[in-house]
C-alpha cells in the first residue's frame, strides 16, 4: 500500500500485536501499519502475517540473524542495527513485536536506547501483554489482591523477599527451565508450605488456556513442561476464598 509519511512521524515507530496469533493489534496500530504498508518483524505468527497481507502491508522478516549457531544476544544487536539502518531511507520504519513494545522485551528496549543515542526518534504503541493475558484467563482481581511479578530466573538468583499474601506471577520461565527449577522451588519453599499450589500456565497459540497445578514439594516435576510460553503462578495465602477459577479446577487434579 505504502501510505504517505508525515514530516512529523518519529524515525521508529514500535507495534506491540499481543500475546499468541489472537490478531489482538489495536485498532491505532492498524492505522500507522496500513498508512505506511510496511514493517519489520522476528517470526511474525502466520495469523497475523495473512491478516496483514490483506491489508497490503509488506511484512520483511528480520530473523535471519538469528541463525542458531552464534548467541542470540548478538543476533539481537545485528536487528537492532538493521533497523536502525533503515532510518536512513524510511520514515518512519515500522517494527511489530509481540506483547507489549517496551515490556519485558530485549530487543525493542535496546532499539530505543540506541536510537536515542543517535538523535533518533521512537514512538511506541502499547497492546496486549502476557500479564494481561495472564490477569484475564485466571480472573485475578489485581486491585484487591495486589501481584507481584518477577522474571522467573531472576528471582531464582537474587532470592527477592516474597509476600506469601500476595499472589505471585513469575514470567519467562524458560528462563529457569528444568535444570533451575529445583534452586526456584527451594526459594519458593521459604515463603510458602509444601502442599501450597504452583501452576505453570501457556499463553501462546499452541499452548493457549492449558496449565498444569502441583504441590510445591512436586514443583521440579514442572521442569520438562516449561516452553518458551511458560509463565509460573503462586497463589496468596491462604488461598481459602480467593482461588482463580482456572487454577481451582486445576487443583482438583492434584
Amino acid at each position: 500500500m505504502g501510505g504517505s509519511v508525515a514530516a512529523q512521524d518519529p524515525n521508529i515507530v514500535i507495534l506491540g500485536y499481543g500475546v499468541t496469533d489472537s490478531l489482538q493489534l489495536t485498532l491505532e496500530s492498524q492505522r500507522v501499519l496500513t498508512r505506511v504498508g510496511k514493517a519489520y518483524a522476528l517470526h511474525l505468527p502466520p495469523n497475523l502475517r495473512r491478516y496483514l497481507a490483506t491489508q497490503r502491508v509488506n511484512c520483511v522478516d528480520l530473523s535471519g540473524s538469528l541463525n542458531g549457531s552464534r548467541p542470540l544476544s548478538e543476533g539481537y544487536l545485528d536487528v537492532a542495527d538493521a533497523i536502525l539502518r533503515r532510518t536512513a531511507e524510511e520514515r518512519p520504519v515500522v517494527v511489530l513485536t509481540p506483547g507489549s513494545p517496551h515490556f519485558l522485551n530485549v530487543v525493542t528496549r535496546f532499539l530505543t536506547a540506541q536510537a536515542r543515542e543517535r538523535g533518533l526518534s521512537v514512538t511506541a504503541y502499547p497492546a496486549v501483554s502476557q500479564v494481561d493475558a495472564i490477569v484475564s484467563y485466571l480472573g485475578l482481581d489485581v486491585g484487591a489482591n495486589g501481584l507481584q511479578l518477577f522474571d522467573a530466573g531472576r528471582l531464582a538468583a537474587s532470592r527477592e523477599r516474597l509476600n506469601p499474601g500476595i499472589p505471585l506471577l513469575l514470567l519467562s520461565a524458560v528462563g529457569v527451565g528444568a535444570a533451575g527449577i529445583a534452586g526456584l522451588a527451594a526459594h519458593l519453599r521459604a515463603h510458602y508450605p509444601g502442599d501450597h499450589a504452583v501452576t505453570l500456565l501457556n499463553v501462546g497459540l499452541r499452548t493457549r488456556g492449558r496449565h498444569v497445578t502441583v504441590r510445591l514439594d512436586d514443583c521440579e516435576s514442572l521442569g520438562a513442561r516449561i516452553t518458551p510460553e511458560s509463565a509460573i503462578f503462586v497463589d496468596r495465602l491462604p488461598a481459602a476464598g480467593a482461588i482463580p477459577p482456572a487454577v481451582q479446577a486445576a487443583r482438583k487434579e492434584v
